[in-house]
């Protein structure tokens, strides 16, 4: 399925950061804009003023920024804070033209970036600036810069705080990773090209390629060597050494890997195929010691080949082939045959196991993915992931044989593989200016690589209840996304135990609306006006009933919304109204205040001076125009135990309660959801109802 729009502005310059020392050469330039102004704009911005004057006491930091000059005490609090040092010889040079280089320097040094990331001076600074969208193809590291470019790079330096640093797998060759960099900023990293990682299992020619005895004529590592790396020593390597200060880490596509790094070895049968040893030692021990360290990781193509053969799979060395010896007929799904016109990407669609998956559901929000981008002649078949401890959450079927689009290794914070390439129709809309190349929806995409950049900033994790509807799910998702948080989808809950192991993965719960709820949990008679009243109501009503039970007992962070609120209280030992119209005794054309079919209704609600978290969620008393659909409510009879009613709306209708002893339980029976994501159909305010949300996520963490 896919989302009709994207769901926030892109940001397609943010992410990265720099640390420097000031030590440059001095550089003539007429420009009026000093270093000294420079740091002083810095303090300004940062709101630390009077702190400078404080400073300004102390003796100066530099023998040549006089004591009393007008920005000594802007220059000593800046050097306090590491963000400044010389220019030599204990001196600062305040009067000289300020650099570009020397203003992205003090702004990356000040957004803290990690030493590890910026060793050389100065290509790593200048790479990490670039990195950071800090700077552009215009940038003169020895130019002067301006106030106004300052105050603009500034700007993009606040934002950098918090976000993580997302590797990019080392390349062998020239492929440019520009377009990879731009989708890892819009999702909110700082993208950073990894070094290569090597292994003294082998040795390597001056340029870092591995030498030649010991590979095969074709290229491959010889198995002698492959054997060694097999062995996954990771203190063999400098792997260690270049994840310094990575959060999380993305594999990308590439050639065919070397069979003899499979757990069973095979003779090379590629059909001649590029192999590069060298970028196969580098990948396979880097995603060794990402499973070793529980680094999230996403990888794509020859990325989830590399994550496959890693943990131990078998291999489809060439897919036609294995066709031909299945006597089956191919049809080029995977990969256009070279002498396609205009060969690019092929396009198919990829089947998702949505009961199978712990994250790849996720990200789609549904069963299929349309019209994926897909380059390969290698991969897998269910058979191959037999004795792993992966799992296979993807596939395509062609002729009757499956070919694996989806792995993921559910015993890691994050670790997913998939076979086509989400990076493609990211990169054609949002660096390439070809919107219409992206074929594949670019929101779900993109939503790959925000999922790994939020379990890389360690977010948040929310838990959505099972057995809702999917359209309902992707509006929820992307909410909390939008508001900080990582998503991911509970299983079906069977009993109490299973959801006190459900709880124990996600930070916070959502719970949803939908079916009435069976009157046996709460000891009623059946209404005849009972709706839903079937089997799968009553699965939903054992996994809702016991996960909220055990989110109270477990003190998790948890937002209800209408039937999810009606649960709430039965769980605590209340009861419903099981047809609100017959309890009001009003007709269905009055009862449309709460109950609109087929569209939402409206109505205002008023929160009481009880609450401890509502009237700061809608800043006040009330809230207009709340969207609202049902007819059962917590009965104002039966208040469960430990539950606060907070709000009312029409016809004294309770509309919110709080579980107050705990960190933040709060039960609401209208749907924010409808309004979060703003649009023209919002009607409720947007900002206010993705406030509920935004109230979850920051109790969660």
């Amino acid at each position: 399925m896919g989302r009709k729009t994207l769901r926030k502005a892109l940001s397609l310059a943010a992410a990265a950061a720099l640390t420097l020392s000031l030590s440059v050469p001095g550089f003539a330039a007429d420009s009026a804009f000093t270093r000294a102004e420079m740091v002083a704009q810095l303090i300004e911005a940062a709101g630390l003023n009077d702190q400078a004057a404080s400073a300004a006491a102390k003796t100066s930091a530099f023998q040549d920024v006089a004591e009393g000059s007008t920005y000594e005490g802007c220059i000593n609090l800046a050097y306090e804070n590491g963000w400044i040092s010389g220019s030599g010889d204990n001196c600062f040079s305040p009067d000289r033209a300020a650099t570009q280089m020397e203003a992205v320097t003090v702004l990356l040094k000040y957004a803290k970036v990690p030493a590890a990331l910026t060793e050389t001076w100065p290509v790593d600074y200048a790479a990490m600036a670039a990195n950071a969208g800090l700077t552009d193809a215009s940038f003169n590291g020895s130019a002067a810069v301006s106030s106004e470019q300052f105050a603009k790079m500034l700007e993009k330096a606040a934002a950098l705080a918090g976000k993580p640093y997302i590797g990019i797998t080392w390349k062998s060759n020239e492929q440019n990773y520009d377009s990879f960099k731009t989708v890892i900023r819009a999702a909110g990293g700082i993208p950073v090209e990894l070094k290569q990682v090597t292994s003294n299992a082998v040795s390597y020619n001056p340029d870092n390629s591995v030498a030649s005895a010991c590979l095969e004529e074709t290229g491959m590592l010889k198995q002698e060597f492959a054997d060694q790396i097999k062995a996954k020593d990771l203190s063999k390597s400098n792997a260690a050494d270049v994840m310094k200060a990575i959060n999380g880490v993305f594999f990308t596509g590439g050639e065919d890997i070397s069979p003899s790094l499979y757990a069973t070895p095979q003779k090379e049968d590629n059909n001649g195929e590029e192999i590069n040893a060298t970028r196969d030692i580098s990948d396979y021990t880097l995603m060794a010691y990402c499973f070793a360290n529980d680094v999230p990781t996403f990888a794509a193509c020859r990325g989830m080949q590399m994550m496959s053969i890693v943990s131990g799979s078998g291999f489809i060395q060439d897919i036609p082939n294995y066709y031909k010896a299945n006597g089956k007929t191919y049809d080029d799904t995977h990969r256009m045959p070279p002498d396609a016109p205009n060969r690019t990407y092929a396009r198919h669609d990829v089947e998702v196991l949505t009961e199978q998956s712990r994250w790849l559901y996720d990200v789609v929000g549904g069963d299929k993915l349309e019209k994926v981008s897909s380059w390969h002649h290698q991969g897998l078949a269910p058979k191959d992931l037999e004795g792993t401890d992966l799992t296979m959450v993807s596939k395509t079927t062609v002729d009757g044989l499956d070919i694996v689009e989806g792995v993921e290794k559910q015993g890691q914070t994050f670790c997913l593989g998939v076979q086509f390439h989400p990076e493609n129709d990211c990169a054609n809309a949002l660096h390439n200016n070809n919107p219409d190349g992206a074929l594949c929806d670019v929101d779900i995409c993109l939503t790959f690589f925000e999922t790994l950049v939020g379990y890389a900033a360690d977010k948040p994790l929310i838990g959505i209840s099972w057995g809702g509807d999917p359209a309902d799910y992707v509006d929820m998702q992307d909410i909390v996304r939008n508001v900080g948080g990582v998503v991911t989808h509970l299983p079906q809950i069977k009993d109490y135990d299973g959801a006190v192991a459900a709880l124990e993965r996600v930070d916070g719960v959502l719970v949803t609306g939908g079916e009435d709820i069976n009157p046996d949990l709460y000891k009623e008679e059946h209404s005849p006006l009972l709706e839903d009243n079937n089997e799968q109501r009553d699965l939903r009503d054992t996994s809702d009933y016991n996960l909220i039970k055990a989110a109270l007992a477990k003190d998790k962070a948890m937002l209800v919304i209408c039937r999810g609120m009606q649960m709430f209280n039965v769980v605590c030992g209340g009861g419903l109204i099981q047809d609100l119209p017959t309890y009001l005794n009003k007709s269905d054309a009055e009862y449309k205040v709460h109950r609109n079919k087929p569209n939402w209704a409206r109505h205002e609600i008023k929160a009481e001076a009880n609450s401890k978290w509502l009237s700061d969620i809608i800043g006040g008393t009330e809230l207009a125009d709340v969207a609202s659909w049902h007819h059962q409510v917590a009965n104002p009879e039966r208040i469960g135990e430990g539950l606060t009613v907070v709000a009312y709306g029409p016809d004294q209708v309770i509309e919110a309660m709080e579980y107050q002893a705990n960190n933040f339980a709060l039960g609401v029976q209208f749907h924010p959801e409808a309004d979060a994501l703003g649009g023209e159909d919002a009607v409720c305010n947007p900002t206010i109802a993705a406030n509920f949300f935004g109230a979850l996520v920051n109790h969660a963490k």
